[in-house]
């Protein structure tokens, strides 16, 4: 098992530096000038050709990478060519924001997902199985932008029971953070949901079929037990295979749900950055979000090894 971690960790890591070489090269490789953004458009040549020099962007490009990647592994992300203050702070605000409502959503998309997958695809040749694949079906068509529009009408604005958007810091306000929680985390978490119970619905019904289920069922066991005693651990292995795969789409959806909601995360932070055309700022954002979708796939594959024993078998 620690072999598996540690290879684990060696295939992350590798990971994190290329995936930083691809973010510093394409950002790289874009039209405009840093040092003329930073100056303003009635900068004069010699001007820009100084700030040049002082940000450092007439070094070789292997020189530039190296500086800069060996800052953001001390937490040093550089200084923002708009605002003039430092990067760090700012992306770290913004990150754990988007963390807790990311996180909230994982949880939700899987309270969801779980119990209705099992349940439509027991009661796949029922009515009411039929019925609840059909709602599912519906939910994977519903984008979350809409999905957030829809839960801001009814609960925020017809019903008042909750805010339209907006965010409290939990330290100062634990009661307004989990009502501003809610229904950002609800529309995000929903539509994945719905997606993911319908690879629960087809994992587990594959599983019903295997000859182990058969032979337990043979033994004297009912269907429910025999898929939960037996069943329900081989049916995970896709599943978290999924999952880890809906982490980006999840984080992708924060940009939009956190634009919908008024949300300060990660996604309007980037998007605001974009505009205002920070390439040191956006770069470092853009490499943050990569690790954290790695650091999350890094946490499926080894919850992999933990649900299968074949895996540790064979490591």
């Amino acid at each position: 098992m620690v072999f598996v971690v540690l290879r684990r960790l060696g295939v992350f890591a590798t990971t994190v530096v290329v995936a930083s070489v691809v973010t510093f090269l394409m950002l790289s490789i874009l039209p405009g000038n840093a040092a003329r953004i930073a100056l303003g458009v009635q900068a004069s040549e010699a001007d820009v050709a100084a700030q040049a020099t002082a940000m450092g962007l007439d070094r070789p490009a292997i020189v530039r990478y190296l500086d800069w990647f060996g800052h953001v592994l001390i937490g040093d992300f550089g200084t923002s060519t708009v605002s003039r203050q430092a990067i760090g702070p700012e992306i770290t605000d913004a990150l754990g924001i988007t963390v807790i409502l990311v996180l909230t959503s994982v949880v939700l998309a899987l309270l969801f997902a779980i119990p209705f997958g099992i349940l439509t695809a027991v009661r796949q040749r029922k009515p009411d199985g039929a019925i609840l694949s059909g709602i599912s079906q519906i939910g994977v068509a519903v984008p979350g932008f809409l999905a957030g529009m829809l839960l801001v009408t009814v609960f925020a604005v017809t019903l008042r029971w909750l805010p339209a958007g907006g965010w409290v810091d939990p330290g100062e306000d634990f009661g307004g953070f989990l009502e501003h929680l809610i229904l950002p985390a609800i529309a995000l978490g929903s539509v994945q949901g719905a997606v993911l119970s319908r690879y629960v619905r087809s994992s587990v019904l594959e599983v019903m079929r295997e000859d182990f289920i058969r032979t337990a069922r043979a033994k004297g066991l009912g269907a429910g037990p025999a898929l939960f005693r037996h069943g329900l651990r081989n049916a995970a292995v896709p599943v978290m295979t999924v999952l880890g795969l809906q982490i980006a789409t999840l984080l992708v959806g924060a940009v939009v749900i956190e634009r919908v909601f008024s949300i300060p995360g990660l996604g309007s932070l980037l998007l605001d950055k974009v505009a205002l055309r920070d390439l040191p700022a956006v770069q470092g954002i853009v490499l943050v979000l990569v690790v954290f979708v790695l650091a999350l796939n890094f946490l499926v594959d080894l919850a992999f090894t933990l649900v299968d024993p074949r895996l540790r078998s064979a490591a």
